[in-house]
């Protein structure tokens, strides 16, 4: 089974002074990078990649340390990559097992060159929240191919601090 997350909340775009690829996670986001851990227990994990910000890093932390892995960071993932790539690695490479944590942008703009390209495993465009997990599980049958896993707690829009509560 592939993980699909989406980074979780982070402070302000407006607010956060420094380089974005540094912007952290909000006190929300920590919680919801801890709720990660529960929300994926029994799913088997091996390799945790993620977009080279603070903010993905950030998110897998809590995962990382409860699994004993390692975060590596995979420049596909990074909001400015070329899609084409990722969409070659995630259709053509055995991903079982691997957990991806990207951008928001990044998984829509995979998700529509996917359906343009007849790739239907991908999850739905522009329908993952900031702390969610989409299970893809390519040898399902179609209908159960995808699990979205909500992040808990909501965003509500709110928690524009930076830094861990």
């Amino acid at each position: 089974m592939l993980v699909m997350v989406r980074h979780a909340h982070a402070g302000s775009k407006k607010l956060w002074t420094g380089d974005d690829i540094d912007r952290p996670l909000s006190p929300l986001g920590w919680d919801q990078a801890r709720n990660l851990v529960a929300a994926l227990d029994g799913v088997e994990l091996h390799t945790l990649l993620s977009s080279p910000t603070a903010r993905c890093r950030q998110t897998l932390q809590p995962l990382a340390t409860a699994r004993r892995l390692s975060i590596d960071e995979h420049q596909l993932l990074a909001p400015d990559a070329p899609v084409e790539g990722l969409l070659d690695l995630v259709t053509t490479q055995d991903l079982d097992g691997v957990l991806l944590c990207t951008h928001g942008e990044v998984l829509t703009a995979l998700a529509e060159q996917g359906r343009a390209k007849g790739t239907y495993l991908l999850p739905p465009a522009g329908k993952t929240e900031k702390g969610a997990a989409w299970l893809v599980d390519h040898r399902a049958p179609p209908a159960s191919r995808l699990r979205y896993v909500p992040p808990v707690p909501h965003s509500d829009g709110e928690g524009t601090e930076f830094g861990p509560a």
